[in-house]
């Protein structure tokens, strides 16, 4: 049997483990603990001057335009 949890470190409560020994009662068990992949795609497009700059770069590609050249001034004013 597999069963997976997927949370933070501060919800590692004495609650949750003694949940895991009603589960599992007096069976060996295996704890295996991985960090969550870290997904830069979604943290730049939470900040609106990024979001814009990859979905103008999406747009660029579709369109067969491969690259764009943006001044600091151009940037700046996106962000406003």
């Amino acid at each position: 049997m597999e069963t997976v949890y997927q949370l933070k470190p501060h919800e590692l409560t004495e609650d949750f483990f003694k949940t895991i020994i009603r589960q599992f009662g007096d069976k060996e068990i295996k704890i295996t603990i991985e960090e969550e992949p870290f997904d830069e795609t979604a943290y730049l497009l939470q900040h609106e001057v990024n979001r814009k700059l990859l979905l103008a770069g999406v747009k660029a590609v579709k369109e067969g335009r491969f690259s764009h050249t943006l001044t600091l001034e151009q940037i700046e004013a996106m962000a406003k």
